[in-house]
């Protein structure tokens, strides 16, 4: 098999303490990812008994659960990476890291696709869509081009550089994430409580609280970065990316709880239907 190292290419060592932590990890994402596919499960029968087979035309859908995919695929395959058992190489590092560009562009659309349900404006939301989604894939390929040759050991340069533009996309996704979500309270603020629309208090005030959550999780990749096997800190991103996903479902849920109840404003349950299909 071809693996495109480096002639000088020098395996990093996995102690009994990176296998610990990464199992740990795993461990996490593995009972988070038992939630956070149990309420998949129910929203998307919610949708099925609603729109019956148009539920696989539905992007919302695809997206929670081709994210819940990515998640285990990356999970998997970092902890066989770290036992041995799934040697470096070219395809091993390109496998990887797509499937962890995959689950960022699929939780900032989700993100966005909440934003959408309460935009009046369909052409800002899709603009901010495809804004969104330029951006992200820029700052992917800019990984692609730096992070492989970097643990392909190509040269010291690479790896210097992917040193400090690791950590930079990294803050740049935090960045795009926080945004999004104070986009949506800002939303939610203007468009329902502004029309004395009292019952989204509660809206704006759970949101704020997992905003910060979320936002955790974030901070959580980047803490992690500083271990000195780099493999046990990616082990986090499936957990952190699972937990996003389920606090994501979660602001579903609500949404289409005080959209049922609402009679009247902006939000009705044609606009839940719509964060659905």
């Amino acid at each position: 098999m071809i693996t495109l190292l480096s002639s000088h290419y020098a395996p990093q060592e996995v102690t009994q303490d990176d296998l610990a932590l990464a199992s740990l990890a795993w461990g996490f994402t593995i009972g988070f990812g038992w939630l956070t596919t149990w309420t998949a499960m129910k929203q998307t029968r919610q949708i099925y008994i609603r729109r019956g087979l148009r539920v696989f035309c539905n992007a919302y859908v695809w997206m929670i659960w081709l994210e819940i995919l990515v998640c285990l695929i990356f999970s998997i395959i970092c902890w066989l990476h770290l036992k041995g058992i799934i040697p470096p190489s070219f395809a091993f590092y390109f496998c990887i890291l797509t499937t962890w560009a995959l689950q960022v562009q699929f939780l900032l659309q989700i993100i966005i696709n909440r934003c959408s349900i309460l935009l009046t404006d369909k052409q800002h939301a899709y603009r901010l869509k495809v804004g969104v989604a330029i951006l992200i894939t820029a700052v992917n390929i800019s990984v692609y081009n730096i992070w492989i040759p970097a643990r392909l050991q190509i040269s010291e340069k690479y790896i210097w550089i992917n040193d400090w533009w690791d950590r930079c996309e990294k803050v740049i996704y935090l960045i795009v994430d926080g945004a999004l979500n104070f986009y949506f309270i800002r939303i939610v603020q203007q468009n329902l409580v502004k029309h004395r629309l009292a019952k989204y208090k509660s809206l704006v005030r759970f949101n704020m609280f997992i905003v910060g959550f979320s936002l955790s999780m974030d901070v959580l990749i980047i803490s992690m970065m500083s271990l000195n096997n780099t493999f046990v800190y990616m082990q986090f991103h499936p957990f952190a990316y699972i937990v996003k996903l389920k606090i994501e479902m979660s602001m579903a849920d609500l949404i289409g709880k005080i959209a049922k109840r609402s009679t009247h404003g902006r939000i009705s349950d044609s606009s839940f239907r719509n964060l659905e299909g």
